[in-house]
């Protein structure tokens, strides 16, 4: 019986993770001419990345800023090419040049419209440990410009019910220059009502929707309209604490509502001579396409959203991808009030099981101990390897910045060690049923826990915990009331198959956002989904 078990749970587990390989697959590249294609896209990124255009390279900043003005007046027209100079004493705040941005407007029958926004110099100077400058900005920002030129290219000759705005910045590397003059200009912003600003902080891998502006809730329903949306609010959470700005920081401190796209993979290639065409991927640049043109579609189209002021919202989402095509979200009240529901069913299981004598009070007391001991020794050991692995690779570390190529084999090889350890600690420590329940009672009580305390401090990243901590309250419920082995089956492995199928995309996407030096953090996110995986395992394992 343990043995088909164990092939149950095996099996289960393996389709999990390759499932969850698709959370993150990007789209096969298009070079239709109906539709937006990252062929086309790569033609004006071959032009713009010729070489470093970065705001001190005068002649080939201004080749790009020409190229990029030629090439949208052929799609929209020249009238609906605004050039917006400002002198650097206007400009003020230390910038040594004058600003020169773009403007092109695709006129809809509303003034109202969706604003489009991307950088057009490049990095030319040593920014933070390990840039080197020069970049020739394939990527950064070549994939937002390319983007705006394809919607420039699909939209300049249609009827539109609301405007298109699609805004070339200037002077974003070296100060965000270019949309802070643009965000002054008051009789522009007044007919904006939506921002997606366009960058990347890589050159590979799916393109995240990593950042929206505050109350959020009807940004994240629009949002829905994206395919393969790629989104966690634990990105957007995360993202609000840290000194990170882009443009889009611009138009968030005028109060416009809107969104914010990267690509994350490949840190090694941003800021450096490195990011140029011959890296670019075409399979990311269509998901940035995939994404953004199916809202502007829905926003161009519907006459709701003419009313400036649509996207006034009034509380903050928690959403997350689950698979492809499979985007959940609900209000951070809802969140809250789920966690408490949680919090009660919990309280009263435990209740029932220490008075039908299947488990201990103190017992369970234990588990939780092991539990958060677990994490301390987790988080002290992904804090040394990851200083260790800067150390070795001469490279200067940081919690969340560590520029070091090859480092994922290492990391990879960390969590697995860390997840078998665990794994046979607790198989060891923790042999009887009683003490498999009271170690899953502990570890769903440390994620609802945390469930609760993000949900009042740090919204977004609520759902990191609860997901876990809800399945394993009704896989123990589950296992309590009913007598019918393969019901619990199915209740112990669905904690098993939706913990992966959420965790591993996730922790893969935190590793590319904060590199090797979030062990730490990674290590326990991990540790806390085992908390609840292992026992829910060695329960179904248990089974007659």
């Amino acid at each position: 019986m343990m043995k088909r078990n164990g092939l149950i749970v095996t099996l289960m587990a393996t389709v999990a993770t390759l499932l969850s390989f698709f959370v993150l697959l990007t789209p096969i590249p298009s070079a239709a001419a109906d539709g937006f294609s990252a062929v086309a896209a790569a033609s004006y990124i071959s032009e713009i990345s010729k070489e470093p255009h970065a705001t001190s390279d005068e002649e080939a900043h201004e080749r790009v800023r020409l190229y990029l003005k030629d090439t949208l007046s052929g799609f929209i027209g020249v009238s609906n090419v605004t050039e917006m100079n400002y002198d650097k004493d206007d400009v003020g705040d230390g910038c040594e040049y004058d600003i020169k941005n773009l403007l092109g407007v695709i006129q809809g029958s509303s003034d109202t419209g969706i604003l489009l926004v991307a950088h057009y110099d490049s990095r030319g100077h040593i920014g933070r440990a390990g840039e080197l400058g020069r970049s020739y900005g394939a990527a950064d920002d070549g994939y937002g410009l390319a983007t705006m030129l394809e919607v420039a290219r699909l939209y300049g000759n249609k009827s539109l019910t609301n405007s298109i705005y699609l805004l070339f910045t200037d002077g974003e590397e070296t100060g965000l220059y270019g949309a802070r003059m643009a965000a002054s200009e008051t009789a522009l912003m007044d007919k904006i009502g939506f921002v997606i600003n366009i960058e990347a902080r890589g050159i590979q891998g799916a393109a995240y929707m990593f950042e929206t502006s505050v109350k959020n809730d009807k940004v994240i329903e629009f949002y829905r309209h994206a395919e393969l949306p790629v989104s966690y609010s634990l990105a957007t959470a995360v993202y609000t604490v840290m000194p990170n700005m882009t443009d889009f920081t611009e138009f968030l401190a005028i109060g416009k509502a809107g969104v914010n796209f990267a690509v994350l993979d490949g840190l090694y290639y941003y800021h450096t001579p490195l990011d140029k065409f011959d890296n670019i991927n075409l399979s990311s640049i269509q998901h940035y396409g995939q994404q953004i043109v199916p809202l502007v579609e829905e926003f161009v189209n519907n006459a709701k959203y003419s009313a400036i002021n649509y996207f006034t919202g009034t509380s903050d989402h928690v959403f997350f991808t689950l698979f492809p095509n499979i985007f959940i979200n609900y209000s951070e009240t809802f969140a809250i009030i789920l966690n408490f529901i949680i919090l009660a069913a919990l309280i009263g299981l435990v209740i029932m099981l220490i008075m039908s004598k299947k488990i201990t009070a103190l017992g369970t007391l234990k588990q939780t101990g092991y539990v958060f001991g677990t994490l301390t020794i987790a988080a002290i050991f992904g804090l040394l390897a990851s200083r260790f692995i800067a150390f070795v690779g001469r490279v200067p570390w940081s919690l969340t910045y560590v520029r070091m190529q090859g480092t994922e084999l290492p990391t990879l090889l960390i969590m697995g060690l860390v997840t078998l350890g665990v794994w046979f600690a607790l198989k060891k420590w923790h042999g009887t049923p009683a003490k498999k329940t009271e170690l899953l009672i502990a570890g769903t009580s440390v994620n609802l826990l945390l469930a609760i305390v993000t949900g009042f401090v740090l919204s977004g990243a609520s759902f990191l915990f609860m997901i876990p901590a809800l399945l394993s309250v009704i896989a123990l419920w589950v296992q309590t009331l009913c007598t019918k082995h393969f019901v619990k089956h199915i209740a112990f492995g669905v904690v098993t198959f939706i913990s992966i199928l959420l965790a591993l995309p996730i922790l893969y996407s935190l590793f590319l956002a904060l590199t090797v030096g979030g062990l730490l953090a990674l290590l326990v996110i991990l540790v806390l989904f085992l908390a609840v995986v292992i026992p829910s395992v060695q329960l179904q394992l248990t089974l007659e």
